[in-house]
């Protein structure tokens, strides 16, 4: 798989220091030095176990694979009610990391991205963390070329604490950035496209695509302090399965 390292849109970002320095909650252009989430460097994909994320029946789809940090846990305000969760560090890096339909196309997946999300006091979210990344194959030949970024509560200053808050990462509001910056032509680095605006050009530009995987990720912590610390998550939809349950996952091949 070709894995990029993410410049994205740094020389803008220079240049226009004191605009990009405001919007660091949520960007993974890495602004006045400030470091880069772990995962954006890593070969994802080489992490994941496909064998032990199939479908129990024809039609559910791969199931959750648990990722580094991120483990089953319960809502913790209701035993009862099945969640996943991480405890994240500067060292560490926490996915929900889901496989796809072979051939699937970035449309399919209008309406069926989102998470809940509940973070104890002090955690919060920024830096890029958490987001849904969708690893895209441009044209075709089963290799990523680029990712698409989902990201939550813009205008990105900050997420409530303390209570679930639901997203909808295909909805109408400016939450998705690619990396390496300019892979989509038509897509500036900043500000964010919506939903529907990535669908498009993500489709206009390369009409062979693939998506390949996607997964929710939380890998901030290492220079973005406010998230690091403990942080649940509930309800994980990627396509046409939604985490609810400890059997829509699996950790460690189990």
């Amino acid at each position: 798989m070709k894995f990029w390292r993410f410049s994205g849109s740094l020389l803008l970002c220079l240049a226009v220091f004191c605009f990009c320095s405001s919007i660091t909650n949520a960007q993974l252009t890495p602004v006045n030095n400030t470091g880069l989430p772990l995962t954006l460097n890593m070969n994802v994909a080489a992490m994941s176990n496909p064998q032990s994320s199939q479908e129990e029946l024809p039609g559910l789809g791969h199931k959750f694979e648990l990722i580094g940090a991120m483990v089953d846990d319960v809502d913790p305000h209701n035993a009862t009610n099945d969640t996943i969760s991480d405890d994240m560090t500067p060292a560490n890096y926490a996915l929900a990391y889901r496989s796809l339909p072979p051939g699937i196309k970035i449309s399919a997946l209008t309406d069926q991205l989102g998470f809940k999300y509940y973070f104890p006091a002090p955690r919060t979210c920024g830096g890029g963390s958490p987001r849904i990344s969708l690893a895209i194959d441009s044209n075709g030949d089963g290799q990523a070329d680029f990712t698409a970024h989902g990201h939550v509560d813009p205008p990105y200053t900050g997420c409530p604490m303390d209570r679930w808050v639901y997203q909808d990462l295909s909805d109408d509001l400016p939450r998705w950035e690619i990396t390496p910056g300019g892979a989509v032509p038509s897509l500036p680095g900043y500000p964010y496209a919506s939903w529907s605006s990535l669908v498009a050009a993500v489709t206009a530009a390369f009409p062979n695509h693939k998506v390949l995987s996607g997964y929710l990720v939380d890998d901030s912590c290492s220079f973005f302090p406010g998230t690091c610390g403990k942080a649940y998550y509930d309800l994980v939809t990627i396509e046409n399965r939604t985490l609810e349950n400890n059997q829509d996952t699996v950790k460690d091949g189990n």
